[in-house]
C-alpha cells in the first residue's frame, strides 16, 4: 500500500510540475490579507466606537459655555481637553500649559489626554514640533480631534517631516495593539491639513477612528487634505467621508491593516493625485459610493485585494418618468495609474455611471479591468495591461453601454471578455499573446459591435460568439487577426492546465484502485509457512538433499496431508476408521520428494550408507 501510495504522489508531482508550473507567469507578490478578528476583539473595538461617540457628542454640548480651554474628567477614558473659540489659533504649548500634555526627555512633545478642537478654534502643530505622542496603551488613548473646528499639522519639509505616533506610554514604543483602542485623528464637518507629515500606528476597527479621518457632521462637510506625507501601520491610510473637495497630493500609504486609502459615503470631489499606496493589507484605493473623484497618476503595487476599487451603486432608487432607478454615483475618473502586482484585479468598477478609466498601465492579477453589476456607460479607453492571468478587460455580468477602446492587452487567457453585457463596443484594441481567445462574447449581448481590432496569439478563436445572443456576424467586422494561430485540438494536459482540480480528484481517484490492487497482489502470495522450524530441521537432517514435496502448503487440510519428518507411513482414515488406503485397511505411504538426480531412490540411499559404514 505504501508503494502505491508514493506512486500516486510521485506521479502527481512530475505531472504538476511539468503542466501547471511553465503554465504560471510571474508575478508581483502581493502582501498577505491578515487573519480576521476574533468575535471577542471585534465587539470590544466596537463597544469602544459607540464610547468614543458618546463622548464627543457631550463634549460638544459644552462649547457653548466655554471662553478658555477646560479639562473635562470622562468615565472609562482619558480626560478631554476642550479648546473653545478664539481668533488666535492653539499651539502645543497651549494644550499642555492646560494640561493635556508634556515635554518628554528627547525633545517629542506629548498629549496624554484627549484633544477637542471646538467650532471657529483651530489647533496648529508646526515644525516647531518634531515629534508628537499620542498616549496609548492598557489604561486609555488620546486623540486630536475637531468638531466643525481647524486641525493643521504641518512639519518642516518632506526630508524633515512632523512625526506623529501612537505611543505606548508603558513599553516605551509605538502602539502595536488595536483590541484596547488606540490613538487617532479626526474632523467632523472641520479642516484638517496635513503637510510634511509622517503619521503612523494610528487608530482601530472602523473608518472614523482608524487613523486619519475626514468626516462630516449633520450636513457640514469636511474639507482640507494631505500633501507629501507618509501615513503607515494605520488601520487605514486615510479615510475620507462626508466631505467636499478633499484633496491627497504626493502622500505614500503604506502597510496599513486594511484599505490605503478610503473615500466613502458622501465624499463630493475628492482629488488623489501622485499617491503612492503599497503593501496594504487590503486594496490599494477604496472609492465606496463617493461621487466625481478623480484618481489621477498615483501608483499602487503589491496589495493584497485590488488596486483601485470602485462601487458606484446607490444607497437608494428615485422616481423618473420611465420608472423607478437606482441613484448611482457619477463621474469617477481614474486615469494615467500604474497598477501592479495587486492580488485579485488591477481596476474593478462595481455599478456607476459615466464612469472613465483611461490611460492606466497594469500588469499582474488575475483581471486587468473588471466592470460589473449595473455600470452604465462606463468608457475604457487606452489602458496597457499586461500579464493578468485570466483577461485584460472583462465586462459584465450586467453592465450595459461599455466602450472598450485603444487599449493594449498581452500575455493573458483572454484579451476582452463580455458576459451579459449589452451595448457593448469593442473597438481598435490591440491584443498580443492570449492562449484561449482574444475576444469572446457571452451570454445576453444586445447591439454589441466588434470591429477594427488586431487580434494575436493562438488559441482556440480570434473572436468567439457562439454562447452569445443578439450578436451576429454583422456585428463583427473589420477585425485583423493576421497574428493569431488556431490552436489544433489539444491533448489532455490542455484540461488540466484550464482545470488544476482534476488533479486531486484524480488522486482522490486513484487511491482506491491502489489499494484494490495492492490487495490483489497480496491474494497471491503464498502463505508463510506456519512452522518454519520443522522446515529447517529437515534441511539439516538430511544434509540439504531433501525437502517437501510441491504439493504441500505447510498447513493442515490445504494441498496434500502433513509429511511424516521421518519419512514413515502418514495415516489417513478411510470410511470404516481403519487408518491406511480407503477401503483397503492398507497403510497409505507418502515419500519424500528428494532434490539428488531423477531416479534416485531415498530407501536405496540409506541403504548404500549402512553398507559404507559396515565396510569401514
Amino acid at each position: 500500500m505504501r508503494a502505491a501510495v508514493s506512486f500516486v504522489f510521485a506521479v502527481l508531482a512530475v505531472v504538476t510540475g511539468a503542466i501547471l508550473l511553465p503554465a504560471a507567469p510571474a508575478q508581483a507578490s502581493p502582501v498577505a490579507p491578515l487573519p480576521p478578528v476574533s468575535s471577542a476583539d471585534a465587539k470590544k473595538q466596537s463597544e469602544l466606537v459607540d464610547a468614543e461617540d458618546i463622548r464627543l457628542r457631550s463634549m460638544f454640548a459644552r462649547f457653548g459655555v466655554l471662553t478658555e480651554p477646560t479639562l473635562v474628567e470622562t468615565t472609562g477614558s482619558l480626560p478631554t481637553l476642550l479648546l473653545p473659540a478664539r481668533k488666535e489659533p492653539y499651539s502645543a504649548e497651549d494644550v499642555i500649559a492646560a494640561g493635556g500634555g508634556r515635554h518628554e526627555v528627547d525633545g517629542a512633545v506629548m498629549f496624554t489626554t484627549h484633544v477637542l478642537v471646538g467650532p471657529q478654534a483651530r489647533l496648529v502643530i508646526d515644525a516647531g514640533v518634531h515629534t508628537l505622542r499620542l498616549a496609548s496603551g492598557a489604561s486609555g488613548f488620546a486623540s486630536v480631534a475637531s468638531w466643525r473646528g481647524g486641525l493643521e499639522f504641518a512639519g518642516a519639509s518632506p526630508q524633515d517631516p512632523l512625526t506623529i505616533v501612537g505611543w505606548d506610554v508603558q513599553n516605551l514604543e509605538p502602539d502595536t495593539l488595536t483590541t484596547d483602542g488606540r490613538a487617532y485623528l479626526r474632523t467632523m464637518g472641520g479642516e484638517l491639513i496635513v503637510r510634511n507629515t509622517s503619521a503612523n500606528h494610528l487608530g482601530f476597527w472602523n473608518g472614523r477612528t482608524g487613523g486619519i479621518a475626514w468626516t462630516g457632521s449633520k450636513g457640514e462637510p469636511s474639507t482640507g487634505g494631505a500633501a507629501n506625507s507618509t501615513f503607515s501601520d494605520n488601520i487605514y491610510g486615510a479615510y475620507i467621508s462626508g466631505s467636499e473637495g478633499i484633496q491627497m497630493v504626493g502622500v505614500r500609504l503604506v502597510d496599513n491593516e486594511r484599505s490605503g486609502l478610503a473615500v466613502h459615503r458622501d465624499a463630493i470631489t475628492t482629488l488623489v493625485s501622485g499617491v503612492t499606496s503599497s503593501r496594504n493589507h487590503g486594496d490599494g484605493m477604496t472609492i465606496d459610493r463617493a461621487s466625481s473623484s478623480r484618481v489621477m497618476r498615483s501608483t499602487v503595487t503589491d496589495n493584497s485585494g485590488d488596486g483601485i476599487s470602485l462601487d458606484g451603486r446607490g444607497l437608494g432608487v428615485v422616481a423618473t418618468a420611465t420608472g423607478v432607478t437606482v441613484n448611482q454615483i457619477k463621474d469617477t475618473l481614474i486615469e494615467e495609474n500604474t497598477i501592479t502586482g495587486n492580488g485579485r484585479y488591477g481596476i474593478r468598477v462595481v455599478g456607476g455611471e459615466n464612469t472613465i478609466v483611461r490611460k492606466n498601465k497594469i500588469s499582474g492579477g488575475q483581471l486587468g479591468i473588471l466592470v460589473k453589476s449595473g455600470a452604465n456607460g462606463t468608457q475604457v479607453t487606452a489602458n496597457s495591461i499586461n500579464g493578468a492571468a485570466e483577461a485584460g478587460i472583462q465586462i459584465g455580468p450586467d453592465a450595459r453601454r461599455t466602450a472598450i477602446t485603444e487599449n493594449s492587452m498581452a500575455d493573458g487567457r483572454l484579451g476582452v471578455i463580455t458576459q451579459d453585457a449589452m451595448t457593448t463596443i469593442i473597438s481598435r484594441n490591440l491584443v498580443r499573446g492570449a492562449t484561449d481567445f482574444a475576444i469572446t462574447v457571452r451570454g445576453i449581448a444586445d447591439d454589441s459591435v466588434i470591429q477594427w481590432n488586431n487580434l494575436g496569439g493562438e488559441g482556440w478563436r480570434a473572436v468567439d460568439t457562439r454562447q452569445s445572443t443578439g450578436i451576429d456576424g454583422g456585428d463583427v467586422h473589420n477585425n485583423n487577426t493576421q497574428a493569431w494561430v488556431e490552436r489544433e485540438p489539444q491533448h489532455w494536459y490542455t484540461l488540466i492546465r484550464r482545470h488544476p482540480a482534476l488533479l486531486v480528484w484524480g488522486a482522490v481517484a486513484l487511491f482506491p484502485i491502489a489499494g484494490a490492487w495492492t490487495r490483489h497482489r497480496a491474494r497471491r502470495r503464498p502463505p508463510s509457512h506456519p512452522y518454519p522450524e520443522s522446515e529447517l530441521l529437515v534441511r539439516r537432517l538430511t544434509g540439504g538433499t531433501m525437502r517437501p514435496a510441491a504439493a504441500f502448503s505447510g498447513i493442515p487440510g490445504q494441498r496434500g496431508a502433513p509429511f511424516d519428518l521421518f519419512g514413515t507411513a502418514e495415516p489417513a482414515d478411510d470410511v470404516t476408521g481403519h487408518a491406511g488406503q480407503p477401503g483397503t485397511g492398507q497403510p497409505e505411504t507418502r515419500q519424500l520428494e528428494t532434490v539428488g538426480p531423477p531416479g534416485d531412490d531415498p530407501h536405496q540411499l540409506r541403504k548404500q550408507r549402512s553398507e559404507g559404514e559396515s565396510s569401514a
